[in-house]
């Protein structure tokens, strides 16, 4: 079984993308969590509504449109934070960084209070009470929320915490989820997912899902092409540019229809790069004019960045390199572009084999030049740009090691790069492509007043509100006038009034304060209450919030009944509620005087509680209550904390280091994988990291070395680099600082505020298209070489999903063999649920005794095969004991067949003589030609292939293969003649001889 419903990105202008799988078992796996730039909680009410019967989750790309909403589900949805989640390793790390930018650079992100659709209750409350938030606020007090407040959004640490818990997978690696994961969700051991690349970003991921006769291959937002860092989507891995046979005829492909109606500019990457280049040169290097550049935050921002790198190294009009100009300024502008620095270089095995070899001859360079490198001094930056293209045949610094790209990570920087007066051009690449969020609205609305400046639109903005679908239309309405020049690359003038919203947090101060917090203390208070009342009737321990429950895993019912009793407790003896009631004032809520009979339990659970009355009780509270703490186990067994075993004087040791802030040197080697809180050196710049402890010795010597960074980076020019070696341990202990300060600012409750403004854009504008996605030439060509039993169609338009599902209709109806019925295509919209199951039918049989004595099972590839013939029939099971007690009188309307299963035995005498003459011999299996081709040889034959899927034997007899088991033996003269000194056989019988020898040969009867 498998049913298909897109939550979110079908036939819709949004791009956000998330899709929900049903297959066997009630198993439900949710692919992707997107969403887009307007950040409006409504669209994420259906992904709340099915989060209790989500039993798994996997992500495709690092962007907004796939993992934007990821951080906000983990923290507002209850229990969403303990679904299992799979992805790639870049996936996984790039999506933290992209969702700090997020949460950093715009407030809507945080979503108000008021107008959530996403609860902070995670069930309704229980028939028998009455709470309210109201209940739980003293009286005389206001708890109104201030207009515009704002939910508390999550930190880093909490993205970092969130995103540290996905499972990273490798790329054609099958994962059978039957670990312990499995084990908690408790019914995925039946699923295996591999990971296949998808292009488009880095660590982009097409999912194989398969289970039983299911194999469902999850295709969304792929690139076909190779770029210059990214490596291409893996369908055609087979020989001779064939589908790979892992991913050909799945019984249901989800495939994305975005772009299914344009067709990418000739001359592919190698023209799209020409064109950016020569934009750059018109508009920074003669006119002197600045480029901006918007794009994503870390998925294809790494192929503009490693583009415009190797530009500059190359070309010395771009760099100024020997006396050739002043050159032109390169910039990256993000909240997280220093760390995206960091960590790229631990992900090269990743991008595409150019840029690993790339690598690899750099560091062979580089150990044959290491003397002389460790020789030079710091600050040496100009020579490091002069030996970085100094030889034709590559580059002494790394594929990703910005020689000439700046980095601005703040307000600031990026203020006094455009204020900047020193008669250079610029390049100013910043996210995000909206033009709605990010550096880049900051910096398109300061050069907005002067039409020398261009803004390069990377994406296509039909359906786009906002400044970047204003400027698509108003680029598209005056390139479509002049048909004479192409529109790709065309430079156009912009000047149009628009209305700007500019969205601004303020912090809450004073009675704002006092009232968010009385507000969100009684719905927490309420929050608790519910979940200790929901307890007691049965429901999971998961919404519970104590930490004992986040380390048990999921054992038996059994031990957990006795932890269900005894959770609803008086309220005004209840440590939660009253925690509640002191931040809100000391009152006791309403209507909560009488105490709830929870049984003995109240001896555990109360507060200044000693004594029990057991006389007349019944059960378990006839006996002093006893809880016992459930174990976390794995495939290994029970889990081990090594810290509950630690010594005191080890203990002591370890916190006296962590104190002390010593410092652990070590020497970089180029290639090595670093970790995540470890900051990156500079070739060449002499400098030495500092671990976690110095930082903090750092930080405590006080905050005069952040006061001389920070007057350091005020007082360089544009061509500043924070991690110089004069000023390295200050970069680190302000980056640090920075990051805790962003922890503080994100904390404190704030408000959202809203203004409009009109401002005159007079900029010019132009469109070269780096989305990375496919095009209608790659999706007719390729989805009729996947060849699926089901195809559904998500993620694009209305027009462009129903020109490619008439395109593939009329496609598999015209391919279809022996007047078939063809592919079976579904464009669903949002919220639908398309029935894409296998059109087979499977049944499940027991073996009889008598049959299964009599059976000789021959061994093809690991599987035991074995020709039958028998009769199915249906046989009644033997009763249970157990299950008879508990069947009650309400059961006996239950379908008898329930209770029977079908069993394969022997045939009657009478038609076992019939059907005997009737079993023909068969062969199973497949050969691979280069392993006949090897056989021959030792058998003293001449194999040679002569062309594809065909091997010539000895000059007479061919091999054909034409398909997977499909295999014929051919004579083209003289096979059949004697070969060999003792008359061995002719020729063709010793190959179809090899050819049997690797079968499986299957007789009957």
């Amino acid at each position: 079984m498998f049913h298909f419903t897109a939550l979110l990105g079908a036939q819709s202008d949004s791009p956000a993308c998330q899709s929900l799988l049903a297959l066997d078992n009630g198993i439900k796996i949710l692919i992707d969590v997107g969403w887009d730039t307007s950040f409006d909680t409504k669209m994420l009410a259906e992904l709340e509504r099915h989060t209790p019967t989500i039993d798994l989750i996997l992500l495709t790309h690092p962007t907004l449109e796939h993992m934007g909403a990821y951080a906000h589900a983990c923290k507002h949805i209850p229990t969403f934070n303990s679904i299992p989640v799979y992805s790639t390793f870049p996936v996984s790390n790039l999506g933290r960084l992209l969702l700090q930018d997020i949460y950093l650079s715009t407030p809507k992100a945080f979503t108000q209070l008021l107008d959530s659709t996403v609860t902070s209750i995670p069930f309704p409350p229980s028939p028998s009470t009455n709470f309210t938030a109201a209940s739980f606020i003293a009286a005389g007090t206001n708890a109104e929320l201030p207009d515009g407040a704002l939910k508390l959004p999550p930190t880093p640490a909490e993205i970092d915490s969130y995103c540290g818990k996905i499972v990273t997978l490798k790329y054609s690696q099958p994962t059978p989820l039957h670990s312990a994961v499995a084990r908690v969700a408790g019914k995925l051991g039946s699923v295996t997912i591999t990971a296949y690349s998808a292009g488009h970003s880095l660590g982009g991921t097409i999912w194989k899902i398969q289970q039983a006769q299911e194999s469902i291959v999850y295709a969304v937002d792929w690139n076909l092409s190779r770029e210059n860092c990214l490596r291409g989507a893996a369908f055609l891995g087979g020989e001779g540019g064939r589908v790979q046979e892992a991913l050909l005829k799945p019984t249901a492909l989800v495939c994305s229809s975005k772009n299914a109606t344009v067709t990418n500019i000739a001359g592919g990457r190698k023209k799209r790069d020409e064109i950016l280049l020569e934009t750059i040169r018109k508009t920074a290097v003669e006119n002197g004019g600045t480029v901006l550049v918007p794009t994503d935050s870390v998925g294809r921002v790494l192929e503009l960045a490693y583009l415009l790198e190797h530009a500059w190294r190359k070309d010395p009009n771009f760099s100024g390199k020997g006396n050739q100009g002043k050159g032109i300024g390169l910039h990256l502008a993000g909240r997280k572009v220093k760390r995206l620095g960091q960590v790229i270089g631990s992900m090269l095995e990743w991008m595409d084999e150019a840029v690993v070899r790339e690598f690899e001859s750099i560091a062979e360079k580089s150990s044959h030049g290491g003397n002389r490198n460790n020789r030079r001094g710091a600050g040496n930056k100009d020579q490091d740009q002069k030996d970085g293209t100094s030889e034709a045949t590559g580059n002494k610094a790394g594929p990703f090691d910005f020689l000439y790209l700046n980095l601005i990570s703040t307000f600031g920087q990026l203020a006094r790069t455009l204020n900047s007066n020193d008669g250079r051009g610029k390049v100013i690449i910043a996210s995000d492509s909206s033009l709605e969020w990010g550096f880049s609205r900051d910096a398109l609305l300061k050069l907005a007043s002067d039409d020398k400046n261009v803004v390069v639109l990377t994406e296509r903005g039909e359906g786009k509100t906002g400044l970047s679908g204003r400027l698509w239309q108003g680029w598209k309405e005056a390139t479509t006038t002049n048909e004479d020049s192409p529109a790709v690359g065309q430079i156009v003038p912009i000047d149009e009034l628009h209305e700007i919203e500019t969205s601004s947090r303020i912090q809450l101060e004073g009675d704002e304060l006092q009232s968010y917090q009385r507000h969100m203390a009684a719905r927490q208070a309420l929050t608790s209450q519910h979940q200790s009342l929901m307890s007691t009737s049965g429901l999971p321990p998961g919404v519970t919030a104590d930490q004992d429950d986040e380390d048990a895993s999921s054992s038996s019912d059994d031990d957990s009944d006795s932890e269900r009793q005894g959770k609803a407790l008086t309220t005004a003896t209840s440590k939660k509620i009253s925690h509640a009631t002191v931040m809100m004032g000391g009152a006791i809520p309403a209507g909560v005087g009488e105490k709830v009979d929870i049984g003995v339990n109240i001896l555990l659970r109360g507060e200044g509680i000693y004594d029990f009355d057991v006389r007349g009780a019944k059960g378990r509270n006839r006996m002093f209550p006893f809880q016992i703490r459930r174990k976390r186990v794995d495939e290994y067994g029970e889990v081990v904390r090594p810290d509950d075993y630690m010594r005191a004087e080890e203990r002591q040791d370890e916190d006296l280091a962590d104190d002390e802030g010593e410092k652990h040197e070590e020497t970089r080697v180029m290639g090595k994988k670093r970790k995540w809180d470890e900051e990156l050196v500079k070739p060449g710049s002499g400098a030495r990291k500092s671990s976690k402890g110095a930082v903090e010795m750092g930080k405590r010597k006080g905050v005069h070395r952040r006061k001389k960074a920070s007057k350091l980076a005020s007082d360089n020019n544009d061509d500043y680099d924070p991690e110089a070696q004069d000023s390295a341990e200050e970069g680190e202990i302000s980056e640090s600082s920075e990051g805790e300060d962003d922890e503080e600012i994100l904390a404190a409750p704030s408000k959202l505020t809203t203004t409009s403004d009109t401002i005159r854009i007079q900029i010019s504008a132009t469109f070269i298209d780096f989305a990375g996605l496919h095009d209608q030439k790659s999706l007719r060509m390729l989805l009729p070489l996947i060849d699926p039993k089901k195809l559904i169609l998500i993620g694009g338009k209305r027009e462009e999903t129903k020109y490619l599902a008439e395109f593939y209709r009329e496609k598999a109806a015209l391919s279809s063999r022996g007047g078939g019925t063809g592919t079976d295509v579904f464009s669903p919209q949002i919220g639908n649920t398309v029935n894409a199951s296998v059109d087979t039918n499977a049944w499940t049989v027991k073996l009889g005794s008598t049959l299964s004595r009599g059976l000789k099972w021959q061994n093809v590839r690991g599987l035991g095969v074995v020709h039958v013939i028998g009769r199915v029939a249906p046989v009644e099971t033997e009763p249970d004991s157990k299950k008879q007690k508990t069947t009650t009188a309400g059961d006996e309307s239950s379908n008898p067949d329930e209770d029977k299963v079908l069993v394969l035995d022997v045939l009657p005498p009478a038609l076992a003589a019939a059907t005997r003459s009737v079993a023909q011999p068969i062969h199973v299996g497949d050969i691979r030609l280069a392993d006949l081709r090897k056989v021959l040889h030792d058998d003293g034959h001449t194999a040679e292939f002569k062309g594809e899927g065909v091997l010539l034997v000895d000059g007479v007899v061919v091999v054909r293969k034409t398909g997977v088991g499909n295999i014929s033996i051919e004579d083209g003269g003289g096979g059949f003649s004697m070969t060999g000194s003792g008359g061995k056989g002719t020729t063709f019988v010793r190959v179809r001889q090899k050819v049997y020898d690797g079968l499986a040969v299957v007789a009957g009867g």
